[in-house]
């Protein structure tokens, strides 16, 4: 079925210039020792970023207090150095989970680089006063009027730690590269933005001026200028393990033991400064938490968040096409386990040996990355082994295996080439074949958004 939807905003707003900051780059000619203190002889010749301005709750108004940042890069990774002036005691400083900030009380400092510098994407790295981080992947969508930028389910490997001061508390944080992904060039600007958040006013401010009247938040983002010489690392990683366990049922008068094992390993390649292959083979995700009982009493499916890592690591592609891909269908319940306990709970004479209500996958691999045109390409491609249930017969001590999900191939390709601004046209392709008779399934969509130089004006309009 082929439906079109065709959506025109127009804002009256009078036409503006977007104002940006630029920061020039300056190579470490050592690595700062990272314990919060900011006293490293090497943070003297760093430039500082500061005159931050008020985004909330009051836009436009003074800052309350006095925010400076420097930034320094070397071979290895990007140095950041912050005192954020302040009375000590008005500080708030809760101990919260990881990526746990929001809603509480705490305040923090944070730092966005859009390294491609598309305008549409790139990556968040928080601290708290409590030294708790936070880290997610941004895209074209990311909100500062909610406070979330991006997707959380993200976790690189970073390193931060904070000190309180007699007039404030500062923060000090080094990037690796490896927790990046940009492009191998000899000088190259990256988007940069800085936020300052004070809990006891709900104060927001930013380095480079973010205007809530303007759609988006990196297109409004400030400059890092001429980095130079830096190469993207290598990335190779290997995730092997090996599983064991017991399982007793009971059989008629008898008590029967399975034993059960598994192994299987994941992989990560760099196959260069953008692109990025992971692999998983027989994926164990036992230690993923489980999803809430919900009793659902409409037709229409119930979905989850994705908490597998494989399904949540550099999927922002996947997701362009809203609503298409769920990857919660790979390795979810089969279809027919509901209709094995209907039939027994219907017949005395029938019992359950094994129903399993979660398909095993026998491997999966996941493509992507974007090239230096801005060209974002995306693949992925998850088999699911065939998943039989074994129904007991009491009266004639038979076992029967029935099939409750057939072999099936799972496929999703992203092609996304983003545009001057925030504008971009991405095409989406999914489907899905079964073996045995399983229904087959294939959905496209084409998705064009434009903006025009000024931002004020969009179009958007998608086809599947």
């Amino acid at each position: 079925m082929l439906r079109r939807l065709f959506f025109l905003a127009l804002c009256c707003l009078p036409l503006f210039a977007l104002s940006q900051k630029t920061l020039n780059a300056v190579k470490a000619f050592q690595s700062p020792h990272i314990d919060g203190n900011l006293d490293d002889n090497v943070w003297k010749n760093a430039p500082a970023a500061s005159d931050f301005s008020q985004y909330s709750p009051s836009y436009g108004f003074p800052v309350s207090a006095k925010t400076v940042v420097k930034i320094l890069y070397d071979n290895e990774a990007l140095y950041i150095g912050a005192y954020l002036y302040d009375d000590p005691n008005l500080i708030r400083r809760q101990i919260t989970a990881r990526d746990g900030e929001q809603q509480q009380d705490v305040d923090y400092f944070s730092i966005f680089v859009d390294t491609y510098n598309d305008q549409q994407n790139g990556f968040q790295f928080l601290v708290t006063t409590a030294n708790v981080q936070t880290d997610a992947k941004l895209t074209g969508t990311a909100n500062p009027g909610f406070g979330e930028f991006g997707d959380k389910t993200w976790d690189a490997v970073w390193e931060s730690k904070v000190q309180i001061k007699a007039d404030g508390w500062t923060v000090e944080m080094k990037i690796p590269y490896l927790s990046l992904r940009f492009a191998k060039r000899d000088v190259q600007t990256w988007g940069m933005q800085l936020l300052r958040y004070m809990r006891r006013n709900n104060e927001q401010n930013f380095w480079n001026n973010v205007d809530p009247n303007v759609n988006g938040f990196v297109n409004q983002f400030g400059k890092y200028a001429d980095l130079k010489n830096i190469q993207p690392p290598l990335r190779l990683s290997f995730y092997p393990y090996l599983s064991s366990g017991v399982r007793v049922n009971e059989e008629g008068n008898d008590m029967g033991t399975q034993w059960l094992r598994s192994g299987g390993m994941d992989v990560k390649y760099g196959i260069n400064e953008s692109f990025t292959l992971d692999a998983t083979l027989i994926p164990d995700f036992g230690q993923v938490v489980s999803d809430d009982v919900i009793n659902n009493l409409t037709p229409f499916e119930q979905k989850f968040n994705e908490n597998r890592p494989f399904f949540t690591e550099g999927t922002e592609l996947f997701n362009k096409a809203s609503g298409l891909f769920y990857s919660r269908r790979i390795g979810g319940m089969p279809g027919g386990y509901s209709s094995i306990r209907y039939a027994v709970d219907s017949d005395p004479d029938l019992k359950i040996i094994k129903n399993p209500a979660v398909t095993q996958l026998y491997n999966a691999i996941k493509f992507s990355g974007r090239t230096k045109e801005k060209l974002g390409i995306g693949f992925l491609n998850a088999v699911a082994a065939p998943v039989y249930a074994t129904v007991l017969d009491k009266t004639t001590n038979e076992k029967t295996k029935i099939l409750t999900s057939p072999l099936t191939n799972y496929n999703i390709i992203v092609l996304d080439q983003a545009l001057r601004g925030r504008s971009y046209i991405t095409f989406t392709n999914t489907n899905t074949i079964r073996q045995k008779g399983g229904r087959d399934a294939d959905v496209a969509s084409l998705d064009i958004s434009l903006y025009e130089k000024t931002n004020t004006y969009n179009v958007k309009t998608y086809c599947r």
